[in-house]
């Protein structure tokens, strides 16, 4: 499979790209991943895990749907996905409207797995049907939309605070990395310190946890994003509920510095990659009530299967290499942190 043109990704999404026929329902809900020519099939995992920070509307050739009922059958009990009012407006310019089109990916998810289930597709004891229930978002504007984070936009978020299904805020934070696959420039950074200081005001007027995205460039060891970050938590506040450092690409120290003040660290497929030794030092060192797991999907697939369209399913790849750094139960761990921050159930 993929080896005459060389296609990547989940074994059905690669079926449809090389024959233009749609996939049989073993071929949608395989576990399975296509890699130069090779498939890679997902390890099963000793209990349930949480991929605390998806992104279910920017997926390339992955259906959400779809990408679901495979997060349920791989074992994936809760999710947490996000909706920004700016970048998201294509496809959802409400919270009420991406409310919808959530409940509407979940009622299809939960179908496809019943008809996989029942045909004996779906490893049962493995599976985690439950994951269908526990679907949520966070609301808040990326920093990249910071200079367009204006009053209107701020009632927005707001407003989606009061969705049932909108669980926080985030994610907001600052990036002050200049991104030349898109041509993005850093905004100023005190126009992004002033979006993440309201979004993070409403957390803690609402007592709900928030998600923080932070990056600077590759050569700042000054940690820029991080230090001016730790500044508005000190100034602001951190919320009760909980603040989580998504996507954590930093070492030992910085994590550390952040755990003092009661973050999270949450850790995806960019900490398996090679280069990223000091991240994994960093999750070695943790407190266990102080990490979690996430994919941000469909970015920063783990390897050996970095650079395809990553989906929840792929945190079990992610889990099982990052746990070996641990002697202790990590999985258990993060599990309940996630649970402590983003228990919900879908009405």
């Amino acid at each position: 499979m993929g080896k005459k043109r060389g296609h990547t990704g989940q074994v059905g999404v690669v079926h449809l790209r090389e024959t233009g026929e749609g996939p049989s329902l073993e071929q949608r809900l395989a576990l399975s991943y296509v890699k130069n020519g090779k498939v890679f099939d997902l390890p099963a995992l000793p209990g349930p895990i949480a991929d605390t920070h998806a992104h279910l509307m920017s997926f390339w050739r992955v259906d959400p749907a779809e990408a679901l009922a495979r997060a349920a059958a791989a074992g994936v009990a809760q999710l947490t996905t996000i909706w920004d009012p700016l970048s998201d407006a294509r496809h959802a310019a409400t919270a009420a409207q991406f409310h919808e089109l959530l409940v509407g990916w979940a009622t299809q998810a939960r179908k496809l797995f019943e008809e996989g289930c029942a045909a004996g597709l779906v490893d049962e004891g493995r599976a985690t049907p439950e994951l269908f229930d526990n679907i949520g978002y966070l609301a808040g504007v990326h920093p990249y939309g910071a200079p367009r984070y204006t009053d209107e936009v701020h009632a927005r978020v707001r407003e989606a605070l009061d969705d049932p299904l909108c669980l926080g805020v985030g994610e907001i934070g600052l990036d002050y990395h200049f991104d030349a696959e898109d041509d993005i420039e850093a905004a100023p950074h005190d126009i992004q310190m002033h979006a993440m200081a309201r979004q993070l005001e409403l957390a803690l007027e609402r007592d709900l946890p928030v998600e923080l995205h932070l990056r600077h460039e590759d050569t700042d060891e000054a940690r820029t994003s991080h230090a001016d970050a730790y500044r508005v938590l000190t100034e602001v506040g951190v919320p009760q509920a909980g603040c989580v450092l998504h996507c954590f690409g930093e070492d030992r120290a910085t994590a550390e510095r952040f755990c003092e003040l009661g973050c999270y660290i949450a850790f995806g497929g960019a900490a398996t990659f090679s280069r990223n030794e000091e991240v994994r030092e960093a999750f070695a060192a943790m407190p266990l009530d102080r990490i979690l797991f996430e994919t941000d999907c469909p970015y920063m697939a783990p390897e050996p299967i970095r650079g395809l369209e990553c989906e929840p399913a792929l945190i079990c790849q992610t889990v099982r290499l990052l746990a070996a750094e641990r002697s202790d139960d990590a999985l258990a761990a993060t599990w309940e942190n996630a649970q402590r921050l983003f228990s919900q159930t879908m009405p």
